[in-house]
């Protein structure tokens, strides 16, 4: 799974993330961190708290990426044992917002190839800002 979204985030140039739905503990946020959120970074050894106003994704646990996706902690990964999983591509301009909605398209049709799961494409704006997995 990482492989085909990284492939995506290449191809399109929008970033691309994905988190185990049922490693994330409540809900899933994105928004300004406190400061102090812990988060232990995918292959590190140490806690890296969230900055304070840093945009990150977070649950009732802690912060679940820093650098809005790029940086996933190790508490949510995706492992071979993932069952559920949400994936993000992100865009912060409207030729970036274009370039994501084909992006999703062809995630949507790479899992469906390879995994035999039809996913469910959403877009939050800041009009739509939730939804419920």
């Amino acid at each position: 799974m990482v492989d085909i979204y990284n492939s995506v985030s290449l191809s399109y140039a929008v970033p691309c993330g994905g988190e185990d739905v049922n490693k994330i503990v409540g809900n899933l946020h994105l928004g300004q961190a406190k400061g102090g959120e812990p988060f232990f970074p995918l292959g590190a050894e140490n806690d890296a708290p969230a900055l304070p106003e840093e945009i990150i994704y977070y649950d009732d646990e802690g912060a679940v990426c820093r650098c809005l996706n790029w940086r996933e902690a190790q508490r949510t990964m995706l492992t071979e044992e993932t069952k559920d999983a949400v994936l993000v591509i992100e865009a912060i301009n409207a030729e970036q917002a274009r370039r994501a909605r084909v992006a999703m398209e062809e995630l949507q049709e790479l899992v469906k190839d390879y995994f035999g799961v039809q996913g469910k494409l959403v877009h939050l704006t800041s009009e739509s800002p939730e939804i419920t997995l």
